[in-house]
């Protein structure tokens, strides 16, 4: 008799790019996701979840709110059609500017968690991290740089707090991420996320330009990875330990945009 293979929450994570913690509030707020449970507890998800799993994704991507996809599924609407006006920001972009207007530090912890918990990274940078960013940016500046920070830092609390969570469940080994940059900064707090999200436990070293202490460092080579980040073009000595750890590191070399690897040279 044939049976229908089944996935953990943990493989639909890799396989469709959606959190665990994304895909159980999906179920418990939403009612969205219906997955089998074992005897103990633990859910287990069909071909069929998965695929409806990339419809819910689809219509987020549309910029349909979370709290509104349950309706369009069960009215069988075509996503394909401009069932909804195309939005390049979530709903609770502009909630979100109100309460950091007021110093609502509480509601803004709030609406980040939920917004983070509740929809895909990638989308939440596209439609609610840089939407907050471009509407802060348009403040004078002295009110600007108080809003700003109150939004940075409540945010990046956040990631952290997500980061070490994953590292608790990480089973695809140690990862190493150095940021060029002089501080961690919320790009560099995401790419540790992305990573996080492969399985690595992720530790972060911030604010190191010079590289080159990096080559032949013995301690690295506890690291299943070496992972470096930098938001901005990196200069010519830099590209040249890039070049010599690539040819002395042992385990893989993850590099960001402005870091390329030679591998993603290769690819591109």
């Amino acid at each position: 008799m044939d049976y229908e293979q089944q996935y953990a929450i943990r493989e639909v994570s890799e396989i469709t790019g959606v959190k665990p913690v994304t895909l159980r509030a999906w179920q418990r707020r939403y009612n969205l996701i219906k997955p089998m449970r074992t005897e103990k507890g633990h859910r287990l998800y069909s071909q069929e979840d998965i695929a409806l799993i990339g419809r819910i994704q689809s219509w987020l991507v549309k910029g349909v709110p979370i709290g509104k996809v349950k309706a369009l599924l069960e009215s069988n609407t075509d996503n394909n059609e401009d069932a909804t006006e195309q939005r390049n920001a979530l709903e609770e972009v502009d909630t979100l500017l109100d309460a950091i207007t007021d110093f609502n530090k509480g509601k803004v912890e709030s609406i980040i968690s939920q917004v983070l918990k509740e929809y895909p990274r990638s989308l939440v940078e596209q439609q609610f991290i840089q939407p907050t960013y471009t509407a802060l940016n348009l403040v004078k500046y002295g009110p600007r740089v108080l809003q700003m920070g109150l939004f940075e830092s409540v945010l990046s609390n956040r990631l952290i707090s997500i980061i070490e969570a994953e590292n608790k469940a990480a089973k695809k080994g140690k990862c190493l991420m150095v940021s060029c940059d002089g501080r961690m900064n919320i790009s560099a707090l995401f790419w540790a996320l992305s990573l996080s999200e492969r399985g690595l436990h992720v530790v972060m070293i911030e604010g190191v330009e010079d590289l080159s202490g990096l080559i032949d460092n013995e301690a690295i080579s506890r690291f299943d990875c070496l992972s470096l980040f930098s938001s901005k073009p990196i200069s010519a000595s830099q590209s040249v330990v890039v070049d010599k750890l690539e040819a002395s590191f042992p385990g893989e070399l993850i590099g960001c945009e402005f870091i390329p690897t030679q591998s993603s040279k290769g690819s591109s």
